[in-house]
């Protein structure tokens, strides 16, 4: 059978469930023909029904560099980035802008991963131009909201909130984007109502939680702030935003000690702080119990672990050159992961 006729094969088993199979006869018409477009994104799409992820990102990135002028394989290799690498993914939709101007969705796409990639003023006019194409999708004039929400455009924010809420009059993801538009704009109560609809229909989010404690903040009531920052962090306890707006709202009453530790918390969670783990480990390399400590820093691994070894001389511990501790123990240093630290 030729490449094309192997391709066909694909599809039909793709049509029958048969994954399997349909990579198998996929396979086969790369082997024979790689320029075929289609077999490559057919190929990474069938590998992503697997969750063989890295596989597909690999297939389309060889599809890429194999067809560089085919728009269809820079568009899926960005649809598949736009979560896990979102700069990588814009880059992929404004090749296929230049490649094919007309490509359907493209503009939305790209929006969408500028605005997750943080080029807040670049995902603006993409999506201003996306919106404009497809007026009745309401989450692009939600990610609208969002992106001119980002550049301090509360008022075009609010506009783009107002059209996806038409839309979709029950998003709770709108209504409370809707209701921080309102709270820069300086208009708590109208924000309040926009929000209890918002934590009648989600009272488990976090992020709603801490919004309110914004509001509440705006409206002069600091206990009822301090509650929802409180809830906010109950629900989700690594959200380095909600800490770094705890820690400003505990320094604006005079608790400098707690503000200081919020603070400390968003940054290491922001990764803006590294965190390292020590502790003692015997001749067959297993923790002494007792003996880790934490400590969070921006110094370099090095200088830590000098101090480490220093504070452990200075209570009674013999350290000699090589790092040895009492002639036995190895101090063993890691950066610890956000998932890894103390609340």
């Amino acid at each position: 059978m030729n490449a094309n006729a192997w391709l066909q094969r694909a599809c039909e088993e793709e049509e029958q469930d048969r994954t399997h199979a349909a990579l198998t006869a996929v396979d086969e018409a790369l082997s024979l023909s790689p320029i075929l477009a289609e077999a490559w994104r057919l190929k990474a799409s069938l590998l992503l029904d697997m969750d063989r992820t890295q596989e597909a990102l690999q297939t389309l990135e060889q599809a890429t560099s194999t067809l560089p002028q085919d728009p269809g394989c820079w568009f899926e290799r960005g649809a598949a980035l736009v979560e896990e690498d979102p700069a990588t993914a814009a880059d992929c939709f404004t090749r296929v802008q230049q490649l094919a101007p007309d490509f359907p969705r493209v503009t939305a796409n790209l929006g969408i991963a500028l605005l997750k990639a943080g080029r807040f003023e670049e995902a603006v006019r993409a999506l201003e131009a996306a919106v404009t194409r497809s007026p009745e999708e309401a989450h692009l004039w939600s990610h609208l909201g969002e992106a001119a929400l980002a550049v301090h455009r509360c008022r075009q924010a609010l506009d783009s909130f107002d059209r996806a809420l038409a839309l979709t009059p029950d998003d709770y993801v709108i209504l409370g984007n809707r209701a921080l538009a309102l709270c820069h704009l300086s208009r708590p109560e109208p924000a309040l109502a926009c929000l209890e609809r918002a934590l009648e229909l989600a009272p488990q989010e976090a992020r709603l939680w801490a919004i309110r404690g914004l509001l509440m903040e705006q409206a002069m009531h600091p206990d009822e702030a301090l509650a929802a920052f409180d809830r906010s962090l109950d629900l989700d306890p690594r959200d380095p935003d909600t800490w770094s707006h705890k820690a400003q709202h505990l320094l604006g009453r005079g608790r400098t000690e707690e503000a200081v530790r919020c603070r400390r918390q968003a940054l290491m969670l922001s990764g803006r702080l590294k965190v390292w783990g020590l502790c003692l480990l015997d001749e067959a390399n297993s923790p002494v119990p007792g003996t880790e400590l934490r400590c969070e820093t921006d110094l370099p691994p090095e200088a830590i672990a000098h101090r480490y070894l220093a504070d452990l001389a200075g209570q009674g511990h013999q350290v000699d050159q090589d790092g040895l501790v009492d002639g036995r123990f190895r101090a063993a240093l890691w950066e610890m992961s956000p998932e890894e630290l103390p609340t």
